[in-house]
């Protein structure tokens, strides 16, 4: 079977995730026998009779029958062959955590697509506005790390003149990336099969949760994006609203039941299988009760891996802008919960989600060989902090994170 047209154009984009050496990589055919193991794997159909070979470090990966390239990370690789073993939700590996996401998002990406989920215009205007408000540029390659269904690349076609790529774990959503006329390709969010300094923007909208190590996802962004380019995140939960009440945790321990009961129609919202609901709770890792992103740790993440933190902003999901204000117009959700918590639901600092909007500066980066932060960009971090929470104060102990470290709820 003749390659594509759109696979040719995508190829010079990519790199091997494993070496990530640009410009290695060929289209090649796939014996037999590789075929056949990785159609088991991807639990597909049709066998993918291509393969993309990186001529570096001479590693393999599939690419789909229907043209989808497959750069998937040795982890996430060997999630996929492993994928019918049961995932633990009591102490959660890396690798299943990803499986997770792979079944969550295989079972209900056509009700993401279909149900527009962070498609609507408060999202679109909040998520461009962050970007118009962090660079003046009007071109660059698109990447969106978790695309789903290919919401966020919609939002940007108008305003970034350049190729659009979605990148995920689900084929499913990927196939209907796909069918927007969009690049999609397989790959880890945490290992991007993106060669260096070759983007003009990185989005995650609602992702750096899902992952076992966001931090890396932070790295990697970093690495591919060309000086100027713009990281934007959004939709991962506050670690300070996380922070609930007994009469509010009391409340979140009947959800299953309640879930089942409403799921009717509506699997996307409320997960009325068993099953799904188990799969759920692991690929919403750090999204639970107790957990969430601390925005102090969160910041410094963003400047110890190089970026120029232009923007934290906590918000709720009816902010269509990123002008701050102390206060927020809270979802009915939020108000029960952060009332039952004993906290100000209408206070900016207690809301429930975050935005950030990073670029990657022209300067070196600012951690030593040894891990530790400059001082200058301890600085920087304070004087940022200062700026986008009053009234809150930053430890010393946030800023102090070691390379590679968890970016995790303290």
């Amino acid at each position: 079977m003749p390659m594509s047209t759109s696979l040719h154009d995508l190829l010079p984009h990519l790199s091997c995730p494993e070496c990530q050496e640009p410009h290695r990589l060929s289209i090649e055919s796939a014996s037999d026998a590789r075929a056949d193991e990785w159609r088991i794997a991807l639990r597909e159909e049709s066998r993918p009779d291509h393969q993309i070979v990186c001529n570096s470090c001479r590693r393999m990966f599939p690419i789909s029958a229907d043209g989808i390239p497959i750069l998937w990370s040795r982890v996430l690789e060997q999630t996929f062959g492993e994928l019918d073993q049961d995932v633990s939700q009591v102490d959660p590996t890396e690798q299943d955590v990803k499986a997770a996401n792979i079944h969550v998002y295989d079972e209900i990406s056509d009700a993401y697509d279909t149900e527009g989920v962070h498609a609507d215009e408060v999202t679109r205007s909040r998520l461009v506005n962050a970007y118009r408000e962090a660079t003046n540029s009007r071109t660059g390659t698109h990447v969106d790390v978790g695309c789903g269904a290919g919401n966020v690349l919609e939002f940007f076609s108008a305003v970034l003149d350049g190729p659009k790529i979605g990148m995920d774990v689900s084929l499913s959503g990927l196939r209907a990336v796909r069918r927007k006329g969009y690049h999609a390709v397989l790959g880890d969010a945490e290992r991007l099969p993106f060669a260096e300094s070759s983007l003009g923007l990185v989005t995650a909208s609602s992702v750096l949760h899902h992952l076992y190590r966001p931090d890396r996802l932070i790295q990697q962004a970093h690495r591919a994006l060309s000086t100027g380019g713009v990281f934007l995140t959004d939709f991962d939960p506050n670690g300070r609203a996380a922070q609930w009440g007994w009469l509010a945790l009391q409340l979140y321990a009947l959800r299953r039941p309640v879930y089942q009961m409403l799921s009717l129609g509506r699997r996307r919202v409320f997960h009325g299988s068993e099953q799904v609901q188990t799969w759920n709770a692991v690929a919403e890792f750090h999204n639970k009760p107790g957990e969430g992103f601390d925005m102090g740790q969160l910041q410094a993440a963003l400047v110890t891996a190089g970026f120029e933190l232009h923007r934290i902003f906590p918000h709720n999901c009816r902010d269509a802008s990123v002008n701050r204000g102390p206060f927020v117009k809270p979802s009915p959700r939020h108000l029960l919960v952060q009332a039952l918590s004993g906290r100000n639901p209408f206070a900016r600092h207690n809301s429930d989600t975050l935005l950030t909007a990073s670029v990657k500066p022209a300067s070196s980066p600012v951690v030593h060989r040894d891990g530790r932060v400059s001082e200058s960009a301890k600085q920087r971090i304070r004087e940022l902090f200062a700026e986008s929470q009053p009234g809150l104060q930053e430890s010393d102990a946030s800023v102090e994170s070691p390379k590679g470290t968890t970016v995790r709820a303290a």
